[in-house]
């Protein structure tokens, strides 16, 4: 592989904003949130928080599953549109920062296509099981004995935590780049309103699942 070519996969998947933005990023970004949504369906994922993931039960509708991705986008939405309109000098388009913020998710869509893995299914299922049966006592707690499935299983479990830190990385470019916000203390703005946005996604998701 080439400089160049190096060069230009680094800026797709580190900084596609600066290409793709607008309308094309909101499409393509729903489109994502959607589809990550129906495929975590399959195996009981949840994006139940804007950094949450979590594998649970497939008996919640799926509308549920499509409405998290939703109230996760939004949330963080509103609250770095609103933050970027108090610290940024200039101006910028709500389409652009809620289009990006969108598209900045796509790596869920990995994560839930990773969930689908038969290893990690049926080792998951044991895990729950034991954990029912032995409680949450780590001294009565043993670990399925499959060992190619626990591999798999911490394998895609390293690829969540990575794809969540790239999610992380590009809502801040979103972020920065569409408000034009550099800097320190526009970075420390954000991690503050990645946090109110965790807790607030939480909790509308949550009463959203006692409303079933």
């Amino acid at each position: 592989m080439t400089s160049s070519s190096s060069f230009r996969l680094s800026h797709f998947l580190f900084q596609p904003f600066v290409r793709i933005a607008g309308l094309e990023s909101l499409l393509l970004g729903l489109a994502a949130v959607l589809l990550a949504g129906w495929v975590g369906s399959l195996s009981g994922l949840h994006f139940d928080g804007v950094l949450d993931v979590h594998v649970g039960t497939k008996a919640p509708p799926l509308w549920l599953f499509l409405a998290e991705g939703i109230i996760n986008w939004l949330t963080i939405g509103i609250i770095l549109y609103t933050a970027g309109k108090l610290l940024s000098r200039t101006s910028f388009r709500a389409i652009d920062l809620f289009g990006t913020q969108a598209l900045a998710r796509w790596p869920m869509l990995l994560v839930s296509l990773a969930c689908l893995t038969p290893a990690f299914q049926r080792f998951n299922a044991q895990l729950i099981d034991a954990i029912t049966k032995m409680g949450v006592d780590p001294t009565k707690f043993a670990m399925p004995g499959n060992g190619m499935d626990a591999a798999v299983f911490g394998a895609v479990t390293v690829l969540m935590l990575a794809c969540i830190v790239w999610m992380v990385v590009l809502l801040w470019k979103s972020f920065s780049h569409c408000c034009n916000l550099r800097g320190g203390k526009h970075l420390a703005a954000f991690i503050l309103c990645l946090l109110i946005a965790e807790v607030a996604s939480k909790a509308l998701i949550v009463r959203l699942f006692n409303l079933i």
